[in-house]
């Protein structure tokens, strides 16, 4: 997957420094209890530290996929706040395209989640999660046709969403509708974001992925 390209103007602009060749921005977040620096190299590729800043220690747990409580929760939040804003807003090529900022803002207004950037080395990949459970609902990514099985080279949005089992095989269509690409092709469904697939639709899909997420 290839890494956001980002405009070092716009990153400049926003407050990075270029320092040994990465830019670099450094910001306190959740009540200046930690500071967040991002650090983007000429690739693309980002990468993070949070430090806490009474003991001086990096925290991770933010980026552990199962670990929940409030703390950990308001901290990953804010987290993804300061990288989502930094994507939208220094990037040539958003990852949000205007079909997956309509999804994400429907989420964010609907239940009060906001996309959760989990794995630095791929910065265009983000999850919603209930948080309730901590459990996912919707993955966003960017792939390749081919890992669809599909004839084309052609890079794509995507989302993945839970579905119910037994209504899953009659779903799959392999046209618009695919197994769940990188999770349990029983209980999850894929679909790409090209504006084939009415809206109304999609939020309907997701309405039911995050019913499915509360067990």
């Amino acid at each position: 997957m290839a890494n956001i390209l980002y405009n070092s103007d716009k990153l400049l602009k926003y407050g990075f420094e270029f320092i040994g060749g990465e830019y670099v921005y450094t910001t306190d977040i959740f009540d200046n209890q930690f500071v967040l620096t991002v650090a983007i190299d000429e690739s693309g590729r980002l990468t993070t530290t949070l430090l806490e800043k009474d003991i001086k220690e990096v925290y991770t747990l933010h980026l552990v996929s199962g670990a929940s409580g409030k703390f950990v929760n308001r901290v990953r939040e804010e987290y993804n706040k300061v990288l989502n804003d930094i994507v939208e807003r220094c990037s040539n090529n958003p990852t949000k395209n205007e079909l997956v900022a309509k999804i994400q803002d429907y989420a964010e207004q609907k239940y009060g989640d906001i996309p959760e950037y989990l794995w630095e080395k791929f910065p265009d990949t983000s999850v919603l999660r209930r948080k309730d459970t901590q459990k996912w609902y919707a993955i966003f990514m960017t792939v390749n046709k081919r890992k669809l099985r599909l004839s084309s080279d052609e890079a794509v949005p995507i989302i993945d969403l839970r579905y119910d089992a037994k209504e899953l095989p009659t779903k799959v269509d392999n046209i618009t509708f695919f197994p769940g690409y990188h999770m349990n092709k029983k209980h999850w469904i894929t679909l790409i974001l090209d504006g084939d697939v009415n809206i109304e639709e999609i939020y309907d899909l997701i309405d039911k992925s995050y019913n499915l997420a509360k067990k």
